[in-house]
């Protein structure tokens, strides 16, 4: 049987360490089992928040929705992403124009390997503030709304919302679906369960859970925050 993990709300809390509590009881239930993980964050993003020891333990790490892949703590590919100019300036006005009454923040467009990650509200903001602009979110629904008209203009691109306060842009076939596609080339007779928070339609997790639920050999687990990834992993 093999594993795979989302990180933010699944592993950890959005864009926060690995709580301590977590790691030790995540550690003592995984054992020895085969287990991967796969984010939209790179690896900087990735080591900031999972304990050097839990890296250790995965298999491989699957950074930028699985365009880079990491073995070891070493690269083994990536995939190289070129944007059009119409779609930044597509992102620059829904800046400009947001109804989000409060502060911006620095870094909106946060260009990765393969993808691009953007937050109107701007990825430097404070933890408070990023909790601020989730729960205005979660009510206005303006990630959704941008991803939908997105979606309509820029068809050679996935947009999805990821995270806490950013939607994930990749080329059509170059998101997390593509892990999976990897995992069941690899594991052909293995069960996989695959654990994320996003697995809904325009969920950055959503593609890669069908592509899971598709397979016939492979569970999806939804959870709403990592204290339900431990007791998931303890009924398992």
């Amino acid at each position: 049987m093999i594993y795979l993990f989302d990180m933010d709300g699944t592993l950890t809390p959005p864009r926060q360490p690995m709580e301590e509590s977590f790691a030790k009881a995540f550690e003592g239930l995984i054992g020895d089992r085969v287990f991967y993980m796969v984010t939209g964050s790179d690896i900087v993003k990735i080591e900031e928040q999972i304990p050097k020891n839990i890296l250790k333990m995965a298999a491989g790490i699957y950074a930028s929705m699985g365009n880079e892949f990491y073995v070891d703590g070493k690269l083994v590919y990536q995939n190289d992403f070129c944007h059009d100019d119409d779609l930044i300036k597509r992102l620059e006005l829904y800046r400009e124009n947001t109804k989000y009454p409060h502060k911006l923040y620095p870094n909106f467009i946060e260009q990765r390997c393969g993808m691009i990650n953007f937050c109107v509200v701007g990825r430097d903001c404070p933890e408070k503030i990023r909790q601020q602009y989730h729960d205005w979110d979660f009510v206005n629904v303006e990630r959704l709304q941008i991803v939908k008209e997105l979606s309509q203009v820029f068809t050679k691109y996935s947009f999805t919302v990821g995270g806490s306060i950013s939607i994930d842009i990749t080329l059509v076939g170059s998101g997390k679906e593509q892990v999976a596609k990897d995992l069941l080339k690899r594991y052909p007779s293995e069960k996989i369960i695959f654990f994320g928070d996003k697995t809904d339609r325009g969920g950055n997790d959503y593609d890669i859970a069908q592509v899971f639920l598709g397979s016939g050999n492979a569970e999806v687990i939804t959870v709403k925050n990592q204290s339900e990834t431990i007791t998931f992993l303890r009924h398992l």
